[in-house]
């Protein structure tokens, strides 16, 4: 059984989602007796997007989620403490901390003196990373599988010879926050922007795609009993404009609405796919019209059945938003004074949804 781990984007809501990846790596450990595991040693495959990116890469790297939980914790602040004023007519926060501290923490050495390549063997899983290249106008779906075409070592511009760390972070570039990423390889440079930038903020059913089709090499065989896809999102919030007339909704709004309302929409698309796709375990209902897809059981296995998949993320309630003071925004991405809410409804959902026979068996 391969088992794949998928994690959305959402900035500062990543602390959501790392307490739901606490508790699938405590319920990991309870459950197969191994106190010392970590999501490394049972997940075949790891990628997100964004913060998404970040997260998988560090895990894959062999951490623990405490203490991807004590790093984040850490180097947030650092990131989001201080407004780079100089520059402020390019983006709100300097890229130069976030970039030191992606290259300490993925470097062969760890002191960064010697980053880390795509290729590197410190890797031990799988990895996904998405991003857009702003200089073709595509998507960048980059992973270190060997036999994929672009990493091929033969060519002057193979993706395996890439800094990890310059891959996270321009997965990581979010528009008007950080600024573009520039990439060198072969002869070839480019400037990436955020992967919420491109319809995989939410990337599990990418990832399937990416582990079974020949043209990303090495594919894996599909089928309930060879694969499982647990896909874990940073929290729901949807992006809604001011309750007036149409005509009477400005600019501001427009373009505060505008990314994360894309954000959402690419995020419930991928989901609904897998959900159609895969053969659904967990995951709370889509919309009124589509319900969860749940598997019933003792319904047999259809045709489209190619995963096992869980969906871990919530919608965040009316109720749960009041319990902010009313000055807080939860569209937000960079509001440090959030991550206590995101850790109190991680942990929450965690404990009451993340069950050990979605993950085993």
């Amino acid at each position: 059984m391969r088992n794949l781990l998928s994690i959305d984007g959402g900035g500062i809501r990543g602390f959501y989602a790392l307490q739901i990846l606490q508790r699938v790596e405590q319920l990991l450990r309870e459950k197969l007796q191994r106190p010392g595991l970590v999501l490394a040693d049972y997940f075949d495959y790891m990628g997100g997007t964004s913060t998404g990116a970040v997260i998988a890469a560090m895990l894959s790297w062999g951490r623990s989620v405490a203490e991807v939980i004590d790093l984040y914790r850490q180097h947030t602040r650092i990131i989001f403490g201080t407004p780079d004023y100089l520059h402020i007519h390019r983006s709100i926060f300097s890229a130069t901390e976030f970039s030191e501290a992606l290259k300490k923490l993925l470097s062969e050495d760890g002191e960064g003196r010697q980053p880390a390549l795509l290729g590197t063997a410190r890797l031990r899983t799988r990895y996904l990373c998405v991003m857009r290249n702003a200089t073709t106008g595509s998507s960048w779906v980059v992973t270190n599988a060997r036999g994929a075409k672009f990493n091929d070592p033969a060519l002057p511009d193979c993706n395996l010879n890439i800094p990890l760390y310059q891959l996270v972070r321009a997965s990581s570039a979010v528009p008007f926050f950080f600024p573009p990423e520039s990439i060198g390889a072969g002869d070839g440079k480019w400037v990436f922007l955020d992967g919420c930038m491109t319809p995989y903020t939410n990337p599990a059913f990418l990832m399937y795609l990416t582990a079974t089709l020949p043209c990303y090499g090495d594919p894996w065989p599909d089928g309930c009993e060879n694969m499982r896809l647990i896909s874990v999102g940073t929290g729901r919030y949807r992006a809604r404009l001011p309750k007036e007339q149409a005509r009477q909704v400005h600019l501001l709004d427009q373009a505060e609405h505008l990314l994360p309302a894309i954000i959402d929409s690419g995020c419930m698309h991928q989901d609904l796919t897998c959900r159609a796709v895969g053969r659904r375990l967990f995951g709370e209902p889509v919309d009124m019209e589509v319900g969860n897809l749940l598997h019933a059981a003792g319904e047999a296995t259809g045709a489209h059945d190619r995963f096992l998949y869980c969906r871990y993320n919530h919608e965040f309630t009316a109720a749960e938003l009041e319990e902010l003071p009313p000055a807080k925004r939860i569209a937000r991405m960079d509001d440090l004074e959030m991550i206590p809410f995101y850790l109190r409804k991680g942990e929450e959902f965690a404990n009451a949804c993340v069950k050990a026979e979605h993950l085993t068996g």
